[in-house]
């Protein structure tokens, strides 16, 4: 092709007007030429530097003979993807030649270089590099001397990959695999211990060879086989060297299931998560990974009730239902459970019809919300572990304590002999690992900022959308019967112990030891708990153990003294009681019953005023009293006076670091206030007037006007 194309020869390739060529020349910025004619002048462009499809289309125009081409150097029908990229390295190679031509003596080389630098950074000729790519000195040279050869013919550069020079055509073409070949390799290929490519070409070899076939097919035969049978047998794949459950997680159908047909507290889908960063053990305090509970509102996307534990346990779960119960403002209708051993415990679904209390003793039961579980390692079914996907990517990573879930995801300074990037993280966090209150507030900050967040499939916020279902709240006490839960006890000697908690009852006198008995419990109060025998008898309410001052009389104040009273007075009563029964049981009454209670009298002695030895028949003087200085008379007035002081000052009442929730931050405000008669400062008297203002106080307000009543 000529250096130099006329406009006229352009427009009459193209077929369209020479102002057009004008105007596209102009747009495209086509480096022109004017030259002389006969009659005027006409513009020249450089055809090393037309556009593709100009030149194929002068190509075509003009003939193999006329544009000084020679006849197709294939015997097969060039493919059009085929004539692209010949068509691109045509002009890269003339770019190139115009690019040294340009040089001056001694500055090819460089002029070269710098060529091949602008067209490898893609700043130059661009189109051409996204079809030809980068490309080397001695393969452009190579090029060069190849449309030389064949006198500037750039068929000779078409791209003869995808078999067309073979057999004449493009489409797909079978290896040249036997049956028995394929049949080996996919039989040591498509095992669960997941043998290499190479390894299961070995083995196919080896196979073949012993099967007595003349046939060593070569290994990038193999590979390019599986490669085609793995585009249209890739579950049959993942199946045979991963295992099912990668399977339905990768390949397998999913079911499309529409939050929108259901309403906030329908359902709550329930389960539990190993976190990704480490907490103090609040019992060893060592850093260790604990577990969060988490009910989720389906409707809404809300983590309505959560709980951080350090092992995942039935008391944690009734625990994160509660919040959930509490948040939502009534009973879910019903709950989709993860498949674990401690959401399917007795204490939530119970065993069956109890003839004794005659009611269904599972919590999900008495508070009438239905009970669903998901199959065994199925997580594609729990919507909630999106949601912890998400937790993970928000909040865990955030955190200075995070351990990642995985090898991939573990931090650089837990790897083994990281000591430089363990030194940063010591210098930057101190070491500091959250305790479990502190772990507890920062996962209820990033619930509450998740829940005000508008999802990107939905209209309005998690929030929003749970203020338009919330029920109208549940009532404490209400609230407080429905949680109770059966606890198998043993009484010994009027007592009976829980968590390490002594509780006592008048009930529990002159029982066996070891006396078998039940107990209802609630968990999130343990001030007291309710008795009943094994046939169904209601015995009474048991309270904790108050524990004595050990000598009340000398060290200790009023309080201590009546205390100690009343627990003596307790023990007599008891033994009074005892005796009584006895004596109905001798038969005996009236005078005859006192009588028999002196006779069996076992009381405690009475108090008696010991007696000093002093010498027979010797009176002491009555001694004068002592005169006391007047210092020390000024001392002990001062003394007298601090000592009123301090039983006049009132003591310090602590005041908790976090609050879990604004209801226990205003119930600690009204007991400063109601109960140890204090005045709170202007932050927390602003916060009661704010909390009672919300419509969510209103289950509270009975329950706080008793208390009140009961404080004056």
């Amino acid at each position: 092709m000529n250096a130099l194309v006329a406009e006229s020869q352009i427009s009459d390739a193209m077929g369209i007007t020479t102002k057009a060529v004008q105007l596209r020349a102009v747009k495209h910025d086509w480096p022109v030429k004017q030259q002389k004619k006969q009659g005027g002048r006409e513009r020249f462009y450089f055809a090393d530097m037309l556009p593709v499809d100009v030149k194929q289309a002068l190509v075509a125009h003009r003939g193999p003979g006329r544009s000084g081409l020679t006849l197709p150097v294939h015997d097969k029908a060039v493919p059009r993807r085929s004539k692209q990229v010949g068509l691109a390295k045509y002009n890269l190679v003339h770019a190139f030649r115009v690019a040294k031509e340009r040089a001056g003596w001694g500055q090819k080389g460089r002029a070269a270089d710098d060529f091949l630098l602008a067209y490898n950074a893609g700043v130059l000729m661009p189109q051409v590099f996204k079809t030809v790519g980068e490309i080397r000195l001695k393969t452009l040279e190579a090029l060069d001397k190849k449309l030389a050869k064949h006198d500037d013919n750039y068929l000779c550069l078409c791209d003869g990959r995808g078999g067309w020079k073979k057999h004449g055509t493009t489409r797909y073409k079978g290896r040249q695999l036997s049956e028995a070949a394929k049949a080996f390799f996919l039989r040591c290929y498509l095992r669960q211990e997941r043998p290499s490519v190479i390894m299961s070409i070995r083995g196919a070899w080896h196979a073949l060879e012993k099967a007595g076939l003349d046939e060593k097919p070569g290994e990038s035969t193999f590979r390019r086989w599986l490669k085609d049978y793995e585009k249209y047998n890739a579950g049959v794949v993942c199946l045979a060297r991963e295992g099912e459950k990668a399977y339905k997680d990768k390949f397998a159908r999913y079911i499309t299931r529409d939050p929108e047909l259901l309403e906030v507290g329908q359902c709550l889908v329930a389960d539990g998560k190993t976190l990704n960063f480490q907490i103090q053990h609040p019992r060893t305090g060592q850093p260790c990974r604990m577990t969060l509970i988490v009910f989720f509102d389906w409707k809404s996307r809300y983590p309505l009730g959560w709980q951080i534990a350090p092992t995942e346990n039935k008391w944690v779960i009734m625990a994160a239902f509660r919040n959930a119960c509490m948040a939502l403002g009534r009973y879910p209708d019903s709950v989709y459970l993860d498949n674990g051993k401690a959401f399917k415990a007795k204490l939530f679904k119970g065993a069956g019809l109890d003839l004794d209390f005659e009611e269904m003793n599972g919590l999900y039961a008495r508070v009438g919300t239905a009970v669903f579980h998901a199959k065994p390692y199925n997580g594609r079914a729990k919507v909630v572990e999106r949601f912890f996907l998400t937790f993970q990517e928000q909040l865990e990573s955030q955190l200075s304590s995070f351990t990642g879930d995985s090898i991939q995801t573990k931090p650089a300074r837990l790897h083994r002999n990281e000591k430089y990037h363990q030194k940063i993280h010591q210098l930057q966090t101190g070491g500091w690992v959250p305790t479990i209150r502190e772990a507890a507030v920062i996962v209820d900050q990033y619930i509450h900022w998740y829940a005000a967040q508008q999802h990107t499939d939905l209209k309005f916020s998690p929030m929003d959308r749970l203020e338009a279902g919330r029920g109208p709240g549940l009532d404490p006490s209400q609230l407080h019967l429905d949680f109770l839960i059966p606890v198998d006890i043993k009484i010994r000697r009027g007592r009976v112990t829980l968590w390490g908690i002594d509780y006592e009852s008048d009930a529990f006198d002159n029982l066996e030891k070891n006396f078998k008995a039940k107990a209802q419990v609630d968990t999130a109060d343990l001030s007291r708990i309710w008795c009943w025998t094994d046939d169904g008898i209601y015995m009474g309410e048991a309270y904790p153990v108050q524990a004595c001052h050990p000598i009340a009389n000398l060290f200790g104040d009023k309080v201590a003294i009546e205390q100690v009273e009343g627990e003596i007075k307790r023990q007599r009563r008891a033994v009074k009681n005892a005796k009584a029964q006895l004596t109905a049981l001798a038969g005996l009454s009236g005078e005859m019953g006192n009588a028999y209670l002196d006779a069996i009298d076992v009381s405690l002695p009475k108090e008696k005023t010991p007696v000093l030895p002093r010498e027979k028949n010797k009176k002491s003087p009555t001694p004068a009293p002592a005169s006391i200085p007047d210092a020390e008379v000024k001392r002990l007035e001062q003394l007298v006076d601090r000592a009123e002081a301090e039983m006049a000052e009132l003591p310090k009442i602590p005041r908790p670091q976090y609050w879990a929730s604004d209801f226990e931050h205003y119930e600690w405000c009204f007991r400063y206030v109601h109960e140890h008669g204090r005045q709170v400062d202007q932050a927390d008297a602003d916060f009661m007037t704010k909390f009672e203002g919300l419509p969510e106080f209103e289950q509270y307000r009975q329950r706080f006007e008793d208390l009140q009543e009961l404080y004056s």
